[in-house]
């Protein structure tokens, strides 16, 4: 099947500069040709009416199954967590997002029946459960009285898949090695002190550096790499040594580890506009605790920022951490405005697109989708766009605005069109 979308102009993803007046040919699912098309090849035209194809956006912090407040979750069924996340993910795709990388819970089902046309949603690269050690950030048991009993029976969290514990060199690399197994692109570890979690304190330093070098080594042997979970600027120094490749939240930098960030080219996903929410109490946590924890992160995820900026950290992507009811999931847009106001529009879009393309390259053979290239609209790319009814480069509000999103495609199929 060959369609030609005409009468557009492209953000291809990375270009500061739009590319005016030109045609793309889809074939299949496939980007083959950007140009002057001749319609006669094709088996359906798409008239843009000078609209803006851009790549379909992309989220690389999600948490598709923790769709409720965490004391929600614990009384939940895997069928009601199923039946959640079916819904936000059908409802990510009609956002425009394409693409999602998820970094906490069992999503494996989830990205196969979507693949095989059973759901409606987004990509999606799992990580399955996030790996952390007792009296970590994965560590959810409901108080300190309740002692451990064993793999997947300690928290509601650890039996739907969403968190693993896991202690020493020996169980790391077996958690890692079950992570992969179950169809992980990627593995997440918890390195350092939670803000929604009641019991880990901020600054603890989860994993000794021989744990996390473990991780590494069993991701790195399956040809893919590890994003932690990490605040502080001590336990970014640490994972930075083990070879952690992907920092998710970045909040309490220093001038020494952004300059680190920097030369060893580690990737940084923040969540600002997430961040926020949980810091002005308008996403409910479990105690007081944690809402005093979060208040700090909102704090200083903003000083981080100027060191980014300051240190040229290019390695960005656009990443949400949205956790709860879909209201809550429902505001992942204003994601790409907080980074524009933070940065400015061209970083906003290219940390939503083709910078996720770039750090899901990370994943090697794991990679779901090794056929084309995400988050670009280049030949050789997935179809996965969007047609905008505006210029994305001018402000990113004309994305933000569903009604303005005049397409939704994905893997060459419209789900969406009012044009």
């Amino acid at each position: 099947m060959k369609k030609v979308i005409i009468n557009t102009n492209v953000f291809n993803g990375v270009d500061d500069k739009l590319i005016e007046n030109v045609s793309i040919l889809i074939e299949d699912n496939l980007i083959v040709e950007i140009g002057d098309i001749a319609l006669s090849v094709a088996d359906e035209v798409i008239d843009a009416k000078g609209g803006t194809v851009m790549p379909g956006l992309i989220d690389a912090h999600v948490h598709i199954t923790l769709s409720a407040p965490f004391n929600v979750i614990d009384t939940m069924t895997r069928e009601e967590v199923a039946i959640r996340s079916a819904k936000i993910s059908e409802e990510m795709l009609m956002r425009g997002f394409t693409t999602i990388r998820d970094v906490a819970g069992n999503t494996l089902g989830l990205k196969t029946s979507i693949d095989n046309g059973y759901a409606l949603g987004p990509r999606i690269l799992p990580s399955m459960a996030a790996i952390s050690q007792t009296s970590g950030h994965s560590d959810y048991r409901q108080n300190r009285a309740q002692e451990r009993k064993g793999d997947h029976e300690d928290s509601p969290m650890m039996k739907l898949g969403a968190m693993k514990v896991a202690d020493g060199r020996a169980e790391v690399l077996k958690a890692v090695r079950e992570q992969l197994f179950m169809g992980a692109s990627q593995i997440k570890i918890m390195a350092g002190g939670g803000a929604s979690s009641t019991f880990d304190p901020l600054d603890t330093l989860q994993y000794t550096l021989d744990e996390m070098k473990a991780a590494v080594e069993a991701a790195s042997d399956y040809g893919t790499y590890v994003a932690a979970h990490i605040h502080t600027a001590d336990a970014m120094r640490r994972a930075a040594e083990a070879g952690v490749m992907s920092f998710e939240h970045a909040t309490i930098m220093d001038d020494d580890i952004a300059q680190t960030i920097k030369e060893k080219g580690i990737w940084v996903i923040p969540s600002y506009f997430t961040s926020s929410l949980i810091a002005e109490r308008k996403i409910p946590l479990p105690n007081e605790e944690t809402y005093r924890k979060t208040e700090r992160v909102g704090k200083a995820m903003f000083y981080s920022a100027e060191l980014i900026k300051k240190y040229d950290i290019q390695n960005l992507a656009f990443g949400t951490d949205c956790v709860g009811e879909k209201d809550v999931h429902a505001t992942q847009l204003n994601e790409l405005a907080a980074i524009e106001q933070t940065f400015d529009t061209i970083t906003a879009l290219r940390m939503a697109t083709s910078n996720c393309g770039r750090l899901f390259e990370m994943s090697t053979y794991q990679h779901p989708y090794p056929q084309g290239k995400l988050g670009q609209i280049v030949e050789g790319a997935y179809a996965d766009l969007l047609i905008i009814d505006g210029n994305p480069l001018n402000g990113v509000d004309c994305v933000m605005n569903c009604d303005r999103q005049k397409i939704i495609m994905k893997d060459g199929v419209v789900y969406k069109n009012t044009l």
